[in-house]
């Protein structure tokens, strides 16, 4: 039964990068070459493989096309992940704000 209580539990976080590096391997393809046929640069690969930067929706669909890896798959991953780790983020102690109102829920929020 599905209660707001009960946390679903979260196995495996993954990132575009997560899914593009292994085809690259699977596939022998180097970051030179991807960048190439993607139109980029290969520091650009480079930094979306180490997660510094994450794909946009034309170069998702740039990657649909060279990979055939779908682009919604690859945003929605990124968006789960960024997602991730802002949630991680927002565990740590926050520093002073200049308002008590800061994340204080409105009386109606339930969720």
């Amino acid at each position: 039964m599905l209660h707001r209580d009960h946390k679903i539990r979260q196995y495996h976080i993954s990132s575009a990068a997560n899914l593009i590096k292994e085809t690259m391997e699977f596939y022998q393809i180097t970051q030179v070459d991807l960048a190439d046929r993607l139109g980029v640069s290969q520091k650009n690969i480079s930094d979306i493989l180490k997660r510094k930067r994450f794909i946009n929706e034309v170069l998702a669909l740039r990657i649909e096309t060279v990979m055939g890896i779908s682009s919604q798959l690859l945003l929605n991953l990124d968006a789960n992940f960024k997602l991730h780790l802002a949630k991680r983020a927002a565990e740590k102690p926050v520093s002073q704000h200049k308002s008590d109102k800061f994340l204080k829920r409105y009386d109606w929020v339930t969720a």
